[in-house]
């Protein structure tokens, strides 16, 4: 068996992002202070984004989320310094 079989396997170029990214992004991404720009970027190059791109996309995401409990919304904004008086 040749010692390149995962150079083969992906033909030398990163792996693209896997269906679980994709559903992630795809269904999360509205639900974020992400701009409209952006997002727009992302859309048009989805077929291309690789796994490495996903993450730190999905990241992005969970870090803009929108939260629609007023608690959550709160812990968030608690937790990001905005009561801070310095």
């Amino acid at each position: 068996m040749s010692d390149d079989w995962f150079d083969e396997l992906t033909n030398g170029e990163p792996p693209l992002m896997t269906d679980k990214q994709w559903f992630i992004i795809e269904t999360q991404i509205d639900k974020t202070s992400i701009s409209s720009v952006e997002k727009e970027e992302i859309y048009n190059r989805m077929n291309y984004i690789t796994e490495i791109e996903a993450e730190d996309i999905i990241k992005k995401i969970y870090q803009n989320k929108i939260e629609t409990d007023p608690q959550k919304q709160w812990l968030k904004m608690l937790k990001d310094g905005v009561f801070d008086n310095d």
